[in-house]
């Protein structure tokens, strides 16, 4: 996956888990970031966030940042994450750092914006029709167009409200985000499953 950065915002919490961290929280045995970041692909990778007190080997490459100022918000988390990744990535796929399933849909998400030269984006659709605009590939110049605006609590869905986008539906694992207690139930469900099920057999 040549010329492509990914952009991982972990910095938030939920009021409906208690206030805890989301992306700490454990699914299939390890936490959801950790989770994540095993599964995604070894491109350049961003996390926007404090890093946690253990990494997989596959993550050993991650570079952590924070947005400025702290606090600001995930457009601005957003617009710290594009601006560590290197100068020569073209294609940056941003993913919420509370979803578990999310790095399947990575190389699809990217493949549909490089046959698609008309767009500035694909964003996975859930299974109702929503977008998901941190869960979709961007084009990198696209992104330095809008970002430099941003400004804080300034939203994602605002802030890219004006690139060009295709969509590419997604499964319910792979949109899924943890943001209360019946997310969470729901994503350990389907690892357990995902654990479970015989090696090579496809999902249910």
């Amino acid at each position: 996956m040549e010329g492509v950065g990914l952009v991982v915002l972990a910095g938030g919490t939920s009021a409906r888990l208690g206030g805890r961290d989301k992306t700490a929280l454990d699914v299939g045995g390890r936490s959801i970031l950790v989770g994540l970041l095993a599964g995604l692909p070894q491109v350049p990778t961003v996390v926007v966030g404090p890093p946690p007190p253990r990494l997989p080997r596959e993550a050993a490459h991650v570079v952590w940042t924070r947005e400025d100022p702290p606090g600001g918000g995930p457009a601005a988390g957003l617009a710290a994450g594009v601006a560590a990744l290197p100068r020569a990535t073209a294609v940056v796929v941003v993913l919420a750092g509370d979803q578990p399933f999310a790095a399947a849909a990575v190389p699809r998400l990217v493949a549909a914006l490089r046959a698609d030269p008309a767009v500035g984006a694909v964003l996975g659709r859930d299974a109702d029709g929503h977008p998901q605009p941190l869960l979709a590939a961007y084009r990198a110049d696209e992104m330095a167009r809008v970002l430099p605006q941003v400004r804080s609590g300034d939203s994602v869905r605002s802030t890219l409200a004006g690139i060009s986008r295709a969509f590419l539906d997604l499964d319910a694992d792979e949109c899924l985000d943890v943001d209360d207690p019946a997310d969470l139930a729901r994503a350990r469900a389907s690892a357990a499953r995902r654990m479970d099920r015989p090696a090579g057999a496809p999902p249910s």
